[in-house]
């Protein structure tokens, strides 16, 4: 028996069901801000390791309908400082992170966090961490694999 994996005390094991409620909650917004473009979305499971053990997670992967990987989320857990989850967000060219914040919590007083939700923190020019939603999903996809969306997706997020 391994006892960091196997006994979690009730309020670490509802942390971690929190977690994997708030990633695949994510993806089902992510499959919806998709639905239109010519993307191909695979879910599969990964396993990570952390503070809270060792545990199955979805990782969410976007490809193009040729099959080649844009972006990869990997939760890497929920035990992140500053943070209440932390996803990686991973492509050809380069790495960034999805935290997911809260309105109360480290980030807000500095950087103006608004409300409880998923913010990709940007890795360059000291830029704050926006909210996650169709506009800035395209962008970290851009981000993260140079994928160019046509001008008239990335202009008109209500056409998302």
């Amino acid at each position: 028996m391994n006892l960091t994996t196997d006994i979690l005390p009730p309020d670490l094991e509802s942390q971690k069901g929190r977690y994997l409620q708030r990633v695949n909650q994510l993806y089902a917004n992510i499959q919806h801000w998709l639905q239109n473009q010519p993307l191909r979305i695979h879910v599969s499971d990964l396993e990570i390791e952390e503070v809270l053990g060792r545990y199955q997670v979805p990782q969410l992967a976007i490809a193009t309908t040729q099959g080649d990987t844009l972006a990869k989320f990997q939760p890497e857990g929920a035990s992140v400082v500053g943070a209440e989850g932390l996803i990686m967000v991973r492509g050809w060219l380069n790495g960034e992170y999805v935290l997911y914040l809260q309105k109360e919590g480290y980030y807000s007083i500095s950087q103006g966090i608004q409300e409880d939700g998923w913010y990709w923190d940007p890795q360059y020019l000291d830029q704050p961490p926006h909210p996650l939603n169709p506009t800035w999903l395209l962008k970290l996809i851009t981000q993260v694999s140079d994928y160019e969306f046509p001008e008239s997706v990335t202009a008109s997020p209500a056409s998302l």
